[in-house]
């Protein structure tokens, strides 16, 4: 006979199979002279439940005639698993940055663009400061 406590143990055993921690950072993909690395976030849901219920109508006839001890067992197991991406870490050199998947608006893209634009202009007023 099947326990809730079996249908749990056997649900949990399968969610660990899919969520590992090679799914929230993933596998480093070489690419040019660097690396890029995913970051996901997952995020899972599970309910389990069971119990022993009375027979009734013909179940009843049948669990009647049967030799079984105690009521016949009802029990399920859910569980949902979803993974987004967030963002991508790259590596150049010494050099890490790391690039959102997406953006949720066109300011979250510019502030993220900000520090590249200022050290531009750094390196701008640097060469117009070295020629006299």
């Amino acid at each position: 006979m099947q326990s809730v406590e079996s249908i749990i143990e056997t649900t949990m055993s399968r969610l660990k199979t899919i969520v590992d921690v090679n799914t929230i950072v993933g596998e480093p993909i070489p690419a040019g002279n660097g690396v890029v690395v995913p970051v996901s976030k997952v995020a899972f849901g599970f309910f389990s439940g069971g119990g022993e219920y009375a027979p009734m109508g013909k179940v009843a006839k049948a669990a009647a005639l049967s030799d079984q001890e105690g009521y016949p067992f009802l029990g399920t197991a859910v569980a949902g698993v979803s993974l987004t991406p967030k963002a991508f870490l790259v590596t150049t050199g010494e050099e890490v940055n790391v690039v959102p998947a997406t953006y949720e608006s066109t300011l979250d893209r510019a502030i993220c663009q900000l520090p590249k634009l200022v050290e531009e202009l750094k390196k701008a007023t640097r060469s117009q400061e070295v020629q006299p």
